[in-house]
């Protein structure tokens, strides 16, 4: 016997009993689309979670600090050392200096793509006209800025080349933040617009407060700190980062001028060249290879890869645990096809022992009563990948979508599931099967 005619001679027999297989094929649709919606809850969550992190900001940025706290606090912990807020007594782990150096080292790393320096104050004052704003200004390197997110709605992208006006890009919040001097009032029109233009407006920089605030003490000892000239050479688009909307970005190296010029105002870690370093990684999965490389270094490091992954490790047991929720359901369809193979056999012993009579072989006999199982599952994992859909959408549009979750599909867990339950079928009706093989050709035939 082929192995075609152990197939069609397999859906013949479940064809002579449509409502038994019908019910079993039920039970399996059943287990199927539990297991599998369930498990769709699961990845759905990680994909909520991820989505979330990647409108904060990129997944494969790695944020480089001259402190590395991890390291420090698990060696204090190690030591015996009571983990509490750092003290005037306690200044913290070892500062390492980012330096040009060390920003070569980080761009000559294998699955890096992009690194700058960043230097940051928040003590810089904008004024224009009556009005003023006190936000933060990063200097970071121009020919990598697109890369790590700082991407312009107009305009075009600050100079690194030096001169007695300040170029820079400012946040598509910035001038939301200009208030009057005298009232404290913001700086809007009667419709809600900005008074202030970044782009047309005459905006100067200042690092001394006295030059703003007009109730700002000074005891005349303190030369009163310079005016700077700014352009705003662009605006940045919208982003979810609240930092990157209010925030001003020059290029590095005008702003370590800048900040040694007005080191009376400006406060700065003097132990290291550079406040922070960014470095882009090529992708999610060699984020946590390029951070521990770099913290081997004595550096610390943030990511939101890093948050990602805490949140799917914690998440696995939550997968987990729907998963063998829907598992229960499958088991109970197993069962169910195990009892429908020991029933065929019992009625059809007969029927078996004539086709061995007539010289059919003991492993045709096993493979048809497993050909039989295998349909089972096959058809079960069909309409039940395709509830499973079903199911999902209903959930996504009705129920899931005010909680923040959803439930995701993919390919894999269709194909997956589809396999699975034919899997678990023919598992199933192996017993059965190896029982009908062993049948005895005489007991069989005399069998009424």
């Amino acid at each position: 016997m082929t192995f075609l005619d152990t197939l069609c001679m397999a859906f013949m027999n479940l064809w002579r009993r449509k409502l038994r297989a019908f019910m079993t094929v039920l039970g399996m649709v059943i287990g199927t689309a539990s297991i599998v919606v369930m498990v769709s809850l699961g990845i759905g969550i990680n994909v909520s979670y991820q989505e979330s992190l990647s409108e904060a900001g990129s997944l494969t940025k790695i944020t480089v600090s001259p402190q590395n706290w991890n390291k420090y606090y698990e060696q204090m912990e190690a030591g015996g050392g009571k983990v509490v807020s750092i003290s005037r007594y306690d200044s913290g782990p070892e500062t390492v200096d980012i330096n040009d150096k060390a920003i070569e080292t980080f761009r000559g790393m294998k699955g890096v793509t992009a690194v700058t320096p960043v230097l940051s104050t928040y003590s810089a004052y904008f004024k224009s006209g009556k009005f003023f704003a006190s936000n933060q200004i990063f200097g970071i390197d121009p020919q990598y800025a697109e890369v790590f997110g700082i991407k312009l709605a107009e305009g075009e992208m600050f100079s690194s080349a030096g001169g007695s006006v300040i170029e820079m890009v400012v946040g598509s919040q910035f001038a939301m933040g200009f208030i009057n001097v005298n009232t404290y009032e913001m700086a809007l029109d009667r419709n809600g617009n900005p008074r202030v233009n970044p782009m047309t407006s005459r905006i100067r920089l200042t690092f001394d407060g006295a030059n703003v605030y007009p109730w700002w003490y000074s005891d005349g000892s303190t030369k009163p700190g310079k005016m700077y000239n700014v352009k705003v050479t662009g605006i940045l688009e919208e982003s979810t980062d609240w930092e990157v909307n209010n925030s001003a970005y020059t290029d590095v190296d005008t702003l370590r001028k800048l900040m040694r010029a007005n080191k009376n105002y400006v406060y700065r870690d003097e132990n290291t060249t550079y406040d922070y370093a960014w470095v882009m990684a090529e992708n999610v999965d060699v984020v946590t290879e390029i951070a521990e490389q770099i913290q081997e270094m004595g550096y610390g490091t943030s990511s939101l890869g890093d948050v990602l992954k805490q949140v799917q490790e914690s998440s696995a047991s939550l997968r987990a645990l729907l998963g063998a929720i829907g598992g229960v359901a499958l088991l109970v369809a197993a069962i169910g096809i195990m009892n429908t193979m020991m029933m065929a056999i019992y009625e059809r012993t007969k029927e078996i022992g004539v086709i061995k009579v007539l010289g059919c072989r003991m492993k045709d006999i096993l493979l048809l009563f497993l050909s039989e199982s295998a349909y089972i599952g096959f058809f079960g994992g069909v309409i039940g990948v395709g509830v499973s859909y079903s199911l999902g959408a209903i959930l996504n549009n009705h129920f899931l979508a005010d909680m923040g979750l959803r439930s995701v599909i993919p390919v894999w867990l269709s194909l997956g599931a589809l396999a699975f339950s034919v899997v678990v079928s023919m598992v199933s009706g192996l017993y059965p099967s190896i029982k009908a093989m062993r049948l005895s050709p005489l007991a069989a035939i005399r069998t009424e």
